[in-house]
């Protein structure tokens, strides 16, 4: 189904520049490997980062603010339990660029966590034009015609990707575009437990 502008729609970030940063979550290496064997063919931004659902979009909060801020969004997070999530069905974005995306099942934990974050952290995770809707980008098309051809390729050979989520990952772009995993910040645990990469 395509979701038209109105109920949904690839958030758009007015350039990113170095030191934003962003929320989301990362996959198993056999679960990224599936997926970017579809992003090298139809996203051409794939190089910049892997394969990951966004939670919190940039700049979401720079690097230089990240100290002050990091123990209490530890802590939040921290409330949530960790989830199963599912990869199996498609979903668009009406364009231009179309949007081509996975559609993760995950029993709402995604967006109750956007959710969250944006209630305590409105100047972090301002609302947007569009609802959240939790997705994994697969590709952009100029027409619906390429997304279709797309869609059905994908669809002739996806089996589901189902995997763990107990961690969500704090990522900064760098100067060279690149996204990389700053921090790990582990769910269902209040304390401050995060692993630095």
């Amino acid at each position: 189904m395509m979701l038209k502008r109105s109920e949904g729609q690839e958030p758009h970030v007015e350039g990113p520049t170095p030191g934003d940063g962003a929320l989301g979550v990362f996959f198993p290496k056999e679960v990224s490997l599936s997926i970017d064997k579809w992003r090298r063919a139809y996203l051409r931004q794939h190089g910049e980062i892997s394969p990951h659902i966004t939670v919190a979009y940039p700049p979401f909060v720079r690097v230089k603010e990240w100290p002050s801020v990091r123990p209490a969004i530890v802590e939040r997070l921290g409330r949530f339990d960790p989830f199963e999530v599912t990869l199996r069905n498609l979903g668009a974005f009406a364009g231009p660029p179309h949007v081509l995306w996975l559609k993760p099942e995950d029993s709402g934990q995604l967006s109750s966590i956007h959710t969250a974050l944006a209630k305590r952290w409105a100047n972090y995770v301002p609302a947007g034009r569009f609802d959240f809707v939790p997705h994994v980008t697969v590709g952009f098309f100029d027409t619906q015609e390429a997304l279709s051809k797309a869609r059905e390729a994908i669809l002739a050979e996806i089996v589901p990707l189902c995997f763990r989520v107990d961690e969500l990952s704090y990522t900064v772009r760098g100067d060279d575009g690149v996204w990389c995993i700053y921090e790990q910040l582990v769910l269902g645990s209040s304390s401050a437990n995060a692993l630095h990469r």
